[in-house]
């Protein structure tokens, strides 16, 4: 298995802007050439950002042939069983977690996948564990695709330097991820911490307990 977790984008940074995300997202999925892609959505439901609207996916890959199936439909998750994986970003974090836990074939999908492409708190719930809210305290299971790790998006740009230390420190895993926005952490579940990479215009930073 391969991850590619971008840390979100920033609609009023220019720098890490979500049409560079964008961009960055179709590049890397693109040159995976993939038959199919099975987006997961459940983070970001309803839009209100007009950069997140509903169907902005579809539109991006719309041009390169490969086949879209959605989680939100039964049969799409039964056609999807080789497809790589993109899990959209979003403030319905829980939402996300949960809808995968509650769809066993969708979960056996995602944990079995070959590559899983993710933004934000698609990104974050690779980790083990995961902030269930920002501004809470409460610490919740994510997939667990990275064992004894927490992971926070938007790192720099947002200033949750001490968020992954608190995140850490609460759920007692050995590991933090920092992946800052228009940037993603690549790398193999198997490989981490020893070997990793980055793509992005920013950085990721490995916080050890």
């Amino acid at each position: 298995m391969k991850l590619f977790l971008f840390g979100g984008a920033e609609i009023d940074l220019p720098s890490r802007s979500v049409p560079l995300l964008k961009n960055l997202i179709k590049e890397t999925l693109v040159q995976l050439e993939p038959s199919s892609i099975l987006l997961v959505p459940f983070a970001r439901l309803h839009p209100t950002e007009e950069e997140w609207k509903e169907g902005w996916f579809k539109e991006v890959m719309q041009d390169t042939g490969i086949k879209i199936f959605d989680a939100r439909n039964d049969s799409d998750i039964d056609r999807a069983s080789d497809s790589v994986i993109f899990i959209n970003g979003g403030s319905k974090r829980r939402v996300l977690i949960d809808s995968i836990n509650k769809n066993v074939k969708l979960l056996n999908i995602i944990k079995n996948a070959k590559y899983i492409v993710s933004e934000s708190s698609g990104s974050m719930i690779m980790g083990e564990y995961m902030l269930a809210d920002r501004g809470g305290n409460e610490i919740i299971r994510g997939v667990g695709v990275l064992k004894n790790t927490v992971i926070e998006p938007h790192y720099t740009e947002r200033k949750y330097q001490q968020a992954l230390i608190e995140d850490m420190r609460k759920s007692g895993v050995k590991y933090g991820i920092g992946i800052d926005s228009a940037t993603a952490i690549v790398v193999d579940p198997q490989e981490f911490p020893d070997k990793w990479e980055k793509i992005g215009v920013g950085n990721v930073y490995i916080k050890t307990a």
